[in-house]
């Protein structure tokens, strides 16, 4: 493992450094005693220095806990409880990390947790658990860690993406740094990177907004804004949902943006509650419109009316922060921001989301070929991958992932971001993996009513018949409609040889 070698290494290391100051200290002693006859070859070892944390919160939390885990086996590091998180700006690791690994911090709460509401000025009681998923920077002794609305989104789309479903025993050893890098890139584009690094000490009752003024504005403008573009969106959902704010809207906030989008969806089967600011977005269920200018037309009306609602309370945020009176330079700043995101402008495909509020996932399907594939009967793209792998030219499966329950028959289908797919009934277990095989292949068996089979096999037959065990999914409108699982010696079956599992999702 990576981190047995990393270990192996420093020992290593530590070990020839004194075996070379044990080999200067016996060369001496054996000299001629005479002191310009002297050869000292001791060489400084260098002992790596503890790793401090900085963790930052966007507003006041008291008698916390503070757990940092090693995420690659879930080792405990340190685990301190804190009287508040305004001053929390060194915390030493009693041990060096390691560069290899991704980190996960979180805050969790105790009976006697407070929280400061910045909105009414008052402590409450909170019930929360917040995280913040790391790699390791070797650039300073210091790392700062942000903990907030935006990172604990970003932890929930990363465990998505590295496979995970809602509703399951959390894991998250299986995230990778692919995992993480993608899964901020989410979470950033469709929040417009509210809360993103957002270095600013916590609010509380002796540092609130209207203490930003306009020297912030000259020295810090990014700050200047982002901190009231942020802050907005919690003003937003207060105007709402007055109770239990932070926590709530942050809550909500990461079961909607799990599928990677501000949709007011959740992942298919998450039987978590969804409270939420936006209407209902529409699905884009035409793979002739798989491109940015067609989906962000679709996806227009969500995405102004939920800018157009933003900037309402943002600005709220700023005239209850005495900006407008005090700080008019930076009121007229907030009331130049872009809360919508650029309007798309062309038929690109390589990238069809527009940043903001929105559904952008790509329907299944294609409309760009008629060919078939290793002798299918319908029109055939093989090749297709879970969606952390994006190629604009085959597509996309994002609209497929969830957990799909046959309660008449006892089924169960797994559909996972990572390509890894699962058919179960009792102890009949059938798993596949799309990950770019010529047997992993979508059929287009109706084009007008947007129907498809996905198949999904190993690369070569594992049975003494010589045929494929096949997962077949059949598609229509981006809706999961039955499942079979079983045999067939074709590479892009219509209709599997022989069915060992079948089950309705309708």
């Amino acid at each position: 493992m990576p981190s047995l070698r990393s270990k192996q290494r420093l020992n290593q290391y530590i070990c020839l450094g004194i075996s070379t100051l044990l080999l200067g200290t016996v060369l001496v002693g054996c000299g001629s005693g005479e002191s310009e006859a002297r050869n000292d070859t001791t060489t400084p070892v260098s002992v790596p220095k503890p790793k401090n944390f900085n963790i930052k919160v966007p507003t006041e939390m008291r008698d916390v806990v503070i757990k940092i885990f090693d995420n690659f086996d879930n080792t405990l590091i340190l685990e301190e409880k804190v009287s508040t998180t305004t001053n929390l700006s060194s915390l030493t690791l009693p041990r060096v990390l390691n560069t290899n690994h991704l980190y996960r911090i979180e805050i969790s709460t105790t009976p006697n947790s407070l929280i400061y509401n910045f909105l009414n000025g008052q402590y409450q009681n909170v019930a929360i658990t917040l995280h913040s998923l790391i790699d390791v920077d070797v650039s300073n002794l210091t790392q700062t860690i942000f903990i907030n609305p935006n990172s604990e989104a970003t932890y929930q789309r990363a465990l998505v993406r590295s496979g995970q479903l809602p509703n399951e025993t959390e894991n998250a050893k299986n995230i990778s740094s692919l995992h993480l890098k993608l899964a901020t890139q989410d979470i950033n584009a469709a929040l417009l990177s509210a809360f993103h690094r957002l270095d600013l000490q916590n609010l509380e009752p002796s540092y609130q907004l209207n203490l930003l003024t306009k020297q912030d504005i000259e020295l810090r403008p990014n700050t200047y804004l982002s901190s009231f573009f942020s802050f907005g969106y919690i003003q937003q959902w207060s105007n709402s949902y007055p109770v239990d704010t932070f926590a709530e809207f942050t809550k909500n906030l990461a079961t909607d943006l799990k599928d990677g989008y501000l949709d007011a969806k959740k992942i298919r089967g998450d039987k978590t509650t969804l409270n939420t600011l936006l209407s209902p977005t529409p699905d884009n269920i035409d793979p002739a419109k798989n491109n940015a200018k067609d989906i962000g037309e679709t996806q227009k009306a969500t995405r102004t009316q939920f800018g157009t609602s933003l900037k309402q309370a943002v600005l709220q945020l700023a005239t209850n922060s005495q900006q407008q009176s005090f700080n008019p330079e930076g009121y007229k700043l907030l009331q130049q921001y872009s809360y919508v995101g650029e309007e798309p402008f062309n038929n690109i495909t390589l990238n069809v989301r527009t940043a903001g509020a929105g559904d952008y996932r790509r329907a299944v399907g294609f409309a760009d070929t008629i060919a078939t594939c290793n002798g299918s009967i319908y029109p055939c793209k093989q090749g297709i991958t879970g969606v952390n792998i994006i190629n604009p030219n085959l597509p996309s499966i994002d609209y497929l992932i969830g957990h799909y329950e046959d309660t008449v028959n006892n089924c169960q289908l797994n559909v996972r971001a990572n390509g890894a797919i699962e058919l179960i009934k009792n102890a009949q277990i059938f798993r596949s993996m799309l990950d770019a095989d010529s047997t992993d292949n979508l059929l287009q068996v109706d084009k007008t009513n947007h129907e498809y089979l996905l198949n999904t096999s190993s690369t070569e037959p594992n049975n003494t018949s010589l045929q494929y065990t096949f997962i077949q999914v059949k598609i229509k409108a981006n809706q999961v409609l039955s499942a079979s699982a079983g045999l067939d010696n074709r590479k892009a079956p219509d209709q599997l040889q022989t069915t060992e599992l079948q089950c309705s999702f309708n």
